[in-house]
């Protein structure tokens, strides 16, 4: 039998939106989770390993927190230590590597959803979905694609030198093709 929390607020997905949305569960004495399935900030952690961010520094921090970048725009890596700080330092209600499997509505009194999840089962009044779109590739449906040797992410230059490439993602190309080349 799993077993049963209830909150007044579950968030799901830990990216930069679910924290700052936890902040305010917080400044705001209500009773939250955030449940995530994967790391914290889990897209984050998956985009390019050397990614610089379009915003500077100030445009990304949350929670009066203050985001201290060597450059004007922070990297993927100084981003990752920026919001593990924030959690840490606000010491926030977070499950990693919890996946929601279902959310059931239910007219109950004493709560209003029921959220299964591949650990526990819990129940709150409401529910912040911050998902983001990071983690679903956009799929080109053609033959191949699926193929284990096939990656849908770009992280690293090096893992395809000497290689045959072709990186069709549109939002990616660019910068992806570029990077190898140089590295190549």
């Amino acid at each position: 039998m799993k077993e049963a929390n209830v909150y007044d607020v579950i968030i799901i997905g830990s990216g930069p939106i679910g924290i700052a949305c936890a902040l305010e569960c917080k400044n705001n004495k209500l009773s939250y989770l955030v449940i995530e399935k994967g790391c914290l900030v889990n897209s984050i952690y998956n985009y390019p390993q050397n990614m610089t961010f379009f915003s500077t520094s100030e445009k990304l921090e949350i929670g009066n927190i203050p985001f201290v970048s060597i450059n004007i725009k922070p990297t993927r890596n100084e981003a990752l230590e920026y919001y593990r700080r924030v959690a840490k330092v606000a010491n926030l209600s977070v499950n990693l590597f919890e996946e929601v499997l279902t959310v059931i509505e239910h007219k109950n009194k004493s709560f209003r959803y029921l959220v299964e999840t591949n650990k526990f089962e819990y129940y709150t009044q409401n529910i912040i979905i911050c998902t983001g779109f990071h983690d679903f590739p956009y799929l080109l449906n053609v033959p191949g694609e699926n193929l284990p040797k096939v990656t849908h992410y770009y992280k690293d230059p090096h893992f395809y030198a000497f290689q045959k490439v072709f990186p069709p993602n549109k939002r990616n190309y660019k910068n992806s093709k570029m990077q190898i080349i140089r590295f190549v």
